[in-house]
C-alpha cells in the first residue's frame, strides 16, 4: 500500500475536519480550531496541556517547526476558551503546596447566539460527533479562524430551526458577560484595597513582571524579571504543577511584599482577563493608556488594530459585529462594518479606556 505524503495527509485530515483542504491545512487556526474541538469532545474534563497534546502530538514529521505549532494551538486554546467552545474550571487544592491551582477543560453544550441580522455565531461542541447540525447546514457554516457562523437564507428562521436541533441558544447579553462599567481610577482602587488587606508575602518563585514603563505598543516586550523594582505590578508566577499563575504584586527593590492571586475569589472571569484588565488600568492612570489604531478595510469596513491582549468579553463583542483579520505591526486587528465603527471606537475608549493612535484613517 502506497505511504501518504505529508500534502496527502494534511488534505485528507482537513477533509475530515468538514473544512477545505483547497484552502487550508493542518496548520490554519481553522483547522487547528476544529483538531481541538474533536480533542475535546473525547478527552473533556482533562488538563489544558493534555488538550494540546493531543493536537500537535499527530502533527510531529508533518510540519517543519513544531514548538511554532504549539504555541498556535496553544493560542487557539484561549481563543475558543474565551469565545465559548470550551469552559475553564480553576479550584484551589487547599492541601496541596503552596495551595495549588487546578484547572481544567469542559467541553461546551452546542449551542449559537443570534446576531441583529439573523446570522448565528456557534458555540461549543457536539459530544459524539463532529458538528451537532445536519449535512445541509453543515455545508454553509462559515470558518473564520476559531468562529464558526451561520447565516439565513432568504425567509429562513435560522434561531427556531437550530432550537429545534436541539442547540441552546445564548442571549447577547450573557455571551458578552462583561463587567459592570467604572472608571480606570475606580477599578484600580479596588484592586489596591485588595492588595492591602492580604499577608505579607515572602519568596515568590518565577516571577515575572508586566513592565508600565515599556512602551505599550509592544506587549511581549513589557515582560521583565524583577531586579530593583518597587511599586505594584500585573505579574505571572510559577506553581509547582500547571500553568503559570496570573497575579498582582506589591514589590520593594525588587523584593515582593503583598501579592493577589488573580482571578479573584468568585470571579466568573479568568485571571488572564482580570490581569489585562488591571493593566489597562494602570496604564491609563499613568497617562500612558494602551492604544489602538484604525485603517481602512474594504467594502465599506475598518480595521481596528490592537497591541496588547484584552479580556474575553471584549474579543466576544468583537466576534459577533466584526471578524479577527491578520495585520502585521500589531497584536491582532478585527474588520467591522463601518456602520459599527463609533460604538467599538467609543467601546474601546470608554470601557477600556485605550487612545487611538494620531493619524488613524477612518474609511469615508
Amino acid at each position: 500500500m502506497r505511504r501518504l505524503s505529508a500534502a496527502e495527509v494534511h488534505e485528507q485530515k482537513v477533509l475530515e475536519l468538514g473544512l477545505d483542504p483547497s484552502a487550508l491545512d493542518l496548520t490554519s487556526i481553522e483547522a487547528i480550531a476544529g483538531a481541538l474541538r474533536r480533542a475535546a469532545s473525547f478527552l473533556c474534563p482533562c488538563a489544558p496541556p493534555t488538550l494540546v497534546r493531543d493536537v500537535v502530538r499527530p502533527l510531529r514529521g508533518l510540519v517543519d517547526d513544531l514548538k511554532t505549532v504549539k504555541v498556535l494551538v496553544e493560542n487557539t486554546l484561549d481563543a475558543m476558551i474565551a469565545h465559548g467552545d470550551i469552559f475553564e474550571h480553576r479550584d484551589m487544592i487547599e492541601d496541596s503546596p503552596e495551595h495549588r491551582i487546578s484547572t481544567l477543560l469542559y467541553a461546551a453544550p452546542a449551542a449559537f447566539v443570534t446576531r441583529k441580522s439573523g446570522a448565528a455565531i456557534l458555540l461549543g461542541i457536539a459530544s459524539d460527533q463532529l458538528s451537532a447540525l445536519p449535512d445541509d447546514l453543515e455545508a454553509r457554516i462559515e470558518y473564520v479562524n476559531h468562529l464558526r457562523r451561520l447565516n439565513p437564507t432568504p425567509g429562513e428562521n435560522l434561531q427556531d430551526e437550530l432550537v429545534k436541533l436541539g442547540l441552546i441558544k445564548v442571549t447577547y447579553a450573557d455571551w458578552l458577560r462583561m463587567p459592570s462599567i467604572e472608571t480606570a481610577n475606580q477599578y484600580l482602587l479596588q484592586l489596591n484595597r485588595l492588595l492591602d488587606a492580604v499577608q505579607p508575602s515572602r519568596d515568590v518563585p518565577g516571577l515575572l513582571l508586566l513592565d508600565p514603563e515599556r512602551p505599550v505598543r509592544y506587549y511581549r516586550g513589557r515582560w521583565v524579571e524583577p531586579r530593583s523594582q518597587s511599586g505594584r505590578f500585573v505579574a505571572r508566577r510559577n506553581q509547582a504543577y500547571g500553568a503559570q499563575l496570573w497575579c498582582y504584586v506589591q514589590l520593594h527593590n525588587g523584593n515582593p511584599e503583598h501579592l493577589l492571586d488573580l482571578p479573584l475569589t468568585g470571579s466568573r472571569w479568568r485571571g488572564c482577563d482580570e490581569a489585562w484588565r488591571l493593566q489597562l488600568a494602570i496604564d491609563a492612570m499613568r497617562g500612558k493608556a494602551q492604544q489602538f489604531r484604525i485603517r481602512p478595510g474594504p467594502k465599506s469596513t475598518a480595521v481596528m488594530e490592537f497591541f496588547s491582549p484584552v479580556p474575553m468579553w471584549a474579543q466576544r463583542r468583537w466576534d459577533a459585529v466584526g471578524e479577527p483579520v491578520p495585520s502585521s505591526g500589531c497584536l491582532f486587528a478585527y474588520r467591522l462594518p463601518e456602520t459599527e465603527l463609533a460604538e467599538e471606537t467609543r467601546f474601546a475608549r470608554e470601557i477600556l479606556w485605550l487612545d487611538e493612535i494620531a493619524g488613524s484613517v477612518k474609511q469615508t
